[in-house]
């Protein structure tokens, strides 16, 4: 594990197996925002160890710690500091993992081939409370809910409650979260969650949380890439 400084800032976490590969972005970002505090680990302990001792704004995760996925350790990063944002930064291909990644509790997902330019980009978009894919993933995930629910009619069924649950699970909120929020149980919750479902004809909490993400893209769109975003 290793600090590069200990003066006031935004925190990022790197957590990469490769040390180059931490070095390379500590000083792309170096550059591109002087006040970034950086904080390397190259295994999941060390990881849950900065985090939980530096609360940082935003972790930069390998998908792949050692040839393990690290999926789980997005989750309890995610439960160790909730507001910590998660951006995986990984060779893995894009279209097979990012919506693992995001189901875990990421807020974005880029290649690490990628230009230094779009990598800033994604950051940027992350800690802007925003998500980041391609356009090619985000386009897959339309095509493959579009079947599923109307949204613009069926959200009409939805009662304010349920309406507000449902944009809150769009920005990635989990149960426990969205029960502190509206000063309700999180029993109350998980039984709007059911309604909602019932109402969407969505048959599973995944389907759930694909559409309600992608509605909240549509409500305020997001940058997606460096490419212009294109409306549905």
């Amino acid at each position: 594990m290793l600090m590069h400084d200990l003066s006031p800032g935004t925190g990022i976490l790197l957590v990469d197996d490769h040390p180059i590969i931490r070095f390379g972005f500590a000083a792309l970002l170096g550059q591109f925002d002087k006040s970034f505090v950086f904080y390397e680990a190259d295994n999941a302990r060390g990881a849950m160890d900065l985090a939980g001792a530096h609360q940082p704004a935003l972790a930069i995760l390998d998908l792949s710690l050692a040839g393990i996925l690290s999926l789980d350790l997005i989750k309890r990063l995610r439960r160790l500091v909730p507001n910590m944002l998660v951006l995986v930064v990984s060779m893995h291909d894009e279209k097979l993992y990012a919506e693992r990644a995001l189901g875990a509790g990421a807020r974005g997902y880029v290649m690490k081939q990628l230009a230094a330019k779009s990598i800033i980009q994604a950051v940027q978009c992350v800690l802007a409370g925003k998500v980041w894919l391609s356009e090619d993933v985000r386009e897959d995930l339309v095509n493959r809910i579009a079947h599923t629910a109307n949204s613009p009619n069926l959200l009409q069924e939805l009662s304010d409650r349920e309406l507000t649950i449902f944009r809150l699970i769009g920005m990635g909120m989990k149960k426990s979260g969205i029960a502190k929020e509206l000063n309700l149980s999180p029993h109350t919750v998980e039984a709007h969650r059911s309604n909602i479902k019932q109402k969407l004809g969505l048959p599973t909490g995944a389907e759930l949380y694909r559409l309600a993400f992608l509605h909240s893209q549509d409500e305020a769109p997001l940058h997606m890439d460096a490419r212009t975003h294109r409306s549905e």
